[in-house]
C-alpha cells in the first residue's frame, strides 16, 4: 500500500506540473503588409497535436507550453511556424502564396464568326506557300508576326488577371471595416475617406507602398477638407488614381 500511494501521488504531482505548464494561449493570424485578419487558417501545436482554426478576424486560442512549437497553414498562403518563448497574446503575418499563376496557361473561348486565321498556320514561324485557289506551290514562309500577336495577347490577358487579382485585395484591404482599424473615422465621413483614397493598382503595387503610411498621409489630406466637405460622398476612386 505504501508503495501504491507514492506512485499515484508522483502520477498527480506529474498530472498538475503538466496541467500547469500548458495554457490556453491567444493569437492572431494577419495577412503580411496588409495585416488583414485571416479566417480559416489551421494553428497546430507540433508538440502536443492539439489544433486549432482561426475565426473571421484571424483570432484563435490554442493550448501551449514555453518551447512549443506551433504550425500555421491555410489556403493560398505559406506555411510558417513560431517558437512559443512567451505566453502572452502575440500576432502571426503569413505570406501569401507568389506563384498562383505560375505555369496557368491562360486561354479564352471565341466564336467561329471572331476567329480570323489560316487554316494551315495557327502560330507557328513557318507555313508552307501556296497560291490564291489555297493550293501548296512549293517552299515555305516565315511569318514572325503571328508569333509576336499571340505573345502579346497572352501578356496582356496574364496582365488582366494579375490586374483582378490585386484588385480584389485592394476592395479587402481598403474596405470601411478595416480602414476603420486604422484611422478615427466612423460613418459617413469614413466611407467618404475610402471612395476618395482607394489607390489605383499602380499604386498600391508599388515596391515603396507602405499601408500606415499611405493612410496616414491620406487622412492628414483629409482632415483639413471642410467640415462639410467630408461628409459629401464621392464617386469612387478605386483604380482611377
Amino acid at each position: 500500500m505504501p508503495k501504491f500511494s507514492l506512485l499515484l501521488c508522483v502520477a498527480l504531482c506529474l498530472a498538475a506540473f503538466l496541467s500547469y505548464g500548458q495554457q490556453a494561449v491567444k493569437g492572431r493570424v494577419l495577412e503580411d503588409k496588409t495585416r488583414v485578419g485571416l479566417a480559416g487558417i489551421h494553428v497546430q501545436n507540433l508538440n502536443t497535436k492539439q489544433s486549432a482554426v482561426s475565426d473571421n478576424k484571424g483570432k484563435f486560442i490554442i493550448k501551449a507550453s514555453l518551447n512549443d512549437l506551433l504550425l500555421f497553414k491555410g489556403f493560398a498562403y505559406q506555411n510558417d511556424t513560431l517558437l512559443i518563448t512567451k505566453l502572452n497574446d502575440f500576432e502571426v503575418f503569413l505570406l501569401p502564396q507568389q506563384h498562383m499563376l505560375n505555369g496557368v496557361e491562360v486561354k479564352t473561348r471565341e466564336g467561329p464568326s471572331l476567329i480570323f486565321s489560316d487554316p494551315y498556320f495557327h502560330g507557328q514561324t513557318t507555313a508552307y506557300q501556296t497560291d490564291r485557289a489555297g493550293n501548296f506551290k512549293g517552299g515555305v514562309a516565315f511569318r514572325f508576326w503571328y508569333w509576336k500577336k499571340d505573345e502579346r495577347r497572352k501578356q496582356r490577358q496574364e496582365q488582366m488577371l494579375r490586374n483582378e487579382e490585386t484588385k480584389t485585395q485592394i476592395a479587402k484591404v481598403f474596405s470601411t471595416a478595416n480602414v476603420s482599424n486604422y484611422i478615427p473615422l466612423r460613418g459617413t465621413e469614413l466611407e467618404a475617406f475610402v471612395r476618395r483614397y482607394t489607390p489605383a493598382v499602380n499604386i498600391y503595387r508599388a515596391n515603396d507602398f507602405v499601408l500606415v503610411k499611405y493612410l496616414n498621409n491620406c487622412y492628414k489630406k483629409f482632415m483639413q477638407l471642410h467640415p462639410s466637405q467630408r461628409q459629401i460622398l464621392p464617386d469612387s476612386g478605386v483604380f482611377k488614381q
